[in-house]
């Protein structure tokens, strides 16, 4: 009886893993695919001038419109001293430039300021004045400046050893100017101010930088504001004034109005997928020429958030108009 009973013990034994064996090494419960854990879209940013929160920042709209990137003069990192943080209230501009490595800034306090995305170090910045509205990279490294109050543009000899101690010329006088452009390819400096749009040439000199007048052009209207190059064309800048938003062509001389719509500061367009789009004031934010929200030229909101009051918006994309491919830091003072 006992003989029976083991041999009938072993007999299950055996019966078990032999069933075991049948089964998968590491057995796993069926994938269930869930929306809520899809990977994250490409991103898709705008650049944003917040001048009622004292700065820039950049916002992924593809992504749930998360705030990617923060700048503050008076921050620890940016490592501008004190005495020049002032410089800084009321952000005017913020372009892209060295093939998105770094962002050339400008505010109405009169600074300018060449800042590394990736550190968030100012790793130059000066004191224009005048109610700076915009920027520019020159070829050499060199940055030209235009200022709206007293109408000037000025060119800095751009030094990072020194920061505020750069060189500059004296202001070269143009009424009103909002903006200043470089054309790469025909090597031209474009700005325009009231109801003239000029274009000069630059002597690539280091240490006395200078521009000469070529052409000016009569715009159809005045108050000219923005310009900016249409993504992806080698001809045409975006141009806004008072009541309308016009494209420039720089070989013909020719305005061609896309839109009659008033208060654009800026417009920026890019390659299929983006929107072109517009920040228009509309007295939000705190200040008349502000708005809390980015639309596209057709008026629908792209971006919305009332805790900001924006002053200018622009797709964080290569500007290839401007810059080479490739384009990196660089500065004469320091070759």
């Amino acid at each position: 009886m006992r003989s029976f009973i083991v041999i009938a013990s072993l007999l299950v034994a055996i019966s078990c893993k032999r069933s075991n064996s049948d089964l998968p090494a590491n057995p796993t419960l069926p994938v269930e695919t869930s929306t809520n854990a899809e990977a994250a879209a490409t991103p898709k940013e705008i650049i944003i001038c917040d001048q009622k929160n004292a700065r820039i920042i950049m916002v992924d709209i593809a992504n749930g419109n998360a705030i990617t990137w923060e700048w503050k003069a008076t921050a620890a990192y940016a490592m501008i001293r004190a005495g020049a943080q002032g410089w800084f209230s009321n952000l005017s501009e913020a372009k892209l430039v060295y093939n998105g490595k770094y962002i050339l800034a400008t505010a109405s306090g009169g600074g300018v300021a060449l800042i590394n995305v990736a550190s968030k170090k100012a790793i130059w910045f000066d004191y224009a004045g005048g109610n700076t509205h915009s920027a520019e990279l020159l070829p050499n490294g060199n940055i030209v400046t235009a200022s709206t109050t007293g109408g000037y543009l000025m060119i800095f000899t751009t030094d990072s050893y020194i920061n505020d101690g750069s060189a500059q010329t004296a202001p070269i006088p143009f009424e009103d100017v909002h903006n200043v452009v470089w054309d790469h390819a025909r090597q031209r400096l474009y700005a325009a101010g009231l109801n003239k749009l000029k274009v000069f040439t630059y002597n690539g000199s280091c240490g006395s930088p200078k521009l000469t007048l070529q052409t000016t052009y009569t715009m159809p209207e005045g108050n000219a504001h923005d310009l900016f190059p249409v993504h992806g064309s080698t001809t045409d800048l975006w141009l806004t004034n008072s009541g309308h938003i016009y494209k420039f062509n720089v070989t013909t001389g020719a305005f061609t109005l896309v839109k009659t719509i008033s208060s654009v500061k800026t417009v920026s367009s890019g390659p299929a997928g983006y929107q072109t789009i517009i920040a228009q004031a509309n007295n939000t934010g705190g200040e008349t020429w502000r708005t809390n929200q980015v639309l596209d030229i057709n008026g629908a909101v792209v971006y919305k958030n009332t805790a900001l009051g924006l002053y200018k918006a622009r797709w964080k994309l290569v500007n290839t108009f401007s810059y080479p491919a490739g384009d990196s830091f660089h500065e004469c003072t320091h070759p």
